[in-house]
């Protein structure tokens, strides 16, 4: 008979506790993960814009999203579509 069979409620707390603590730690790392990706993304736009006329801006960003789609179809691992 193993640990995970005996119905001890401390054992089965603390395992409830742990699995609890995991899945609240690994979406935390997602959300971070995807507000570091948005921030990297708007740089990168921002840093592209820089210098460009007015009229210039609008072809900027949509090169700038082309390159984007681009990289996640290449299975890029740090786009969202790569995880």
């Amino acid at each position: 008979m193993g640990v995970f069979d005996t119905g001890d409620p401390v054992v089965l707390t603390v395992l409830g506790a742990a699995s609890t603590a995991a899945a609240v730690a690994r979406a935390w790392i997602r959300h971070r993960t995807a507000i570091r990706l948005e921030q990297e993304r708007t740089r990168r736009v921002l840093g592209a814009l820089a210098g460009t006329t007015r009229q210039g801006r609008a072809e900027v960003v949509r090169a700038c999203a082309e390159l984007e789609e681009k990289a996640a179809g290449a299975g890029n691992s740090r786009s969202p579509g790569g995880r």
